[in-house]
């Protein structure tokens, strides 16, 4: 029913547009009418979000993905070690100055994510019958192997080389914005969590709100291809994500693999198994803070009954202790609303707050 929604979202930009006058500047109320896009490229799928001047959000699309998507996301996630070099992105890093871009978009896995975000920016354009505007925002699973990339300024970020070829309009970063936002501060965002006034707000001046506070989020996005599981300090929704680590993808556990399994109950315990020893892995390391969790469940998955009994298990486990992690730790659980779509929603959502000064007095 393409032709409903595209109906409905035309009668909503009308709505938006009618008194703006112009569609492409702030009006008096410091309020930018263009739409706001999410691009979430996750582990399993790619998904499109609107975030509309009056508040309205839309889940625009849902793209599969392919074994080359998926081999790639999980080759980026295993390199955890920071190594400043990588095969899969160049190492010339004056071909910045003489080579455009475009010449090398092969290079970095740049081409993988190209065809995603091409894939979804033509549903959206689909959806919203007209070229997308200048305010698409992209969030992934935080890939460490990255963290050098992250500045929108950096010619070989695979991110910025991947919305090139895939013909998405240039967006212009606040300073200090990175170019993409982690996949789970993009989930905590759609669901009211994390949020901080942005760092525009305060001119030169430093914000008086924390960063980051004393506690851990533990990621859990089950898809019908995988499983995604990270850690990471809470922090602000649009900083750099803070002593993130462990961030995998298991194929093995996904919803597709359980439909085929005859014995469901060893599947599930299994799946249990691997989320306890997951965290016991990452309570183990002395130079993280593990006394206060937050499991956060999203992905097409999330809604199955099995997952979240099997999450409650595996909270009841941990909360009576594991020798050699230290005291029993808080664990609080979140499961996400519009789990399929919550990255996309989230990223919209970060897009919108830094087009609308609004958000600066909210």
């Amino acid at each position: 029913m393409i032709w409903l929604s595209r109906l409905w979202v035309l009668f909503l930009l009308t709505f938006v547009f009618a008194s703006s006058g112009l569609v492409y500047s702030r009006n008096d109320d410091g309020i930018d009418p263009r739409p706001a896009l999410g691009f979430h490229l996750g582990q399993s799928y790619g998904t499109a979000a609107a975030h509309f001047s009056n508040g309205t959000i839309l889940s625009i699309a849902k793209i599969e993905s392919w074994p080359a998507y998926r081999d790639f996301l999980q080759h980026k996630l295993l390199r955890q070690t920071g190594i400043r070099f990588d095969p899969w992105r160049p190492q010339t890093w004056w071909k910045s100055f003489v080579v455009p871009p475009k010449a090398y978009v092969q290079f970095g896995g740049a081409a993988v994510l190209a065809k995603m975000l091409r894939a979804l920016r033509i549903a959206s354009e689909e959806v919203l019958g007209a070229p997308l505007p200048e305010t698409v925002g992209i969030g992934v699973p935080y890939v460490l192997a990255w963290r050098e990339e992250e500045s929108s300024d950096i010619y070989w970020s695979a991110v910025r080389r991947a919305r090139e070829s895939a013909e998405l309009p240039n967006v212009i970063f606040e300073n200090m914005e990175p170019s993409y936002i982690a996949e789970a501060n993009a989930i905590l965002a759609a669901n009211g969590q994390q949020l901080c006034q942005n760092r525009y707000c305060f001119g030169p001046m430093l914000s008086h709100q924390r960063s980051y506070t004393h506690e851990t989020i533990y990621l859990i996005t089950l898809t019908d291809q995988s499983l995604y599981t990270s850690f990471q300090a809470a922090t602000c929704f649009f900083h750099s994500p803070i002593n993130a680590c462990l961030g995998t993808i298991n194929f093995e556990l996904g919803l597709l693999r359980e439909a085929s399994t005859s014995d469901k109950q060893i599947f599930w315990h299994k799946f249990e198994d691997y989320l306890v020893a997951r965290w016991v892995e990452h309570a183990r390391n002395g130079d993280d803070y593990h006394h206060s969790y937050t499991l956060v469940l999203a992905g097409e998955g999330a809604p199955n009954p099995n997952l979240q009994r099997v999450v409650d298990s595996a909270i009841e486990r941990l909360k009576s202790g594991i020798p050699g992690t230290g005291p029993p730790a808080n664990f609080t659980l979140l499961i996400s609303e519009e789990p399929t779509f919550a990255g996309a929603r989230g990223v919209a959502f970060w897009r919108r707050s830094m087009m609308d000064r609004k958000y600066c007095v909210d």
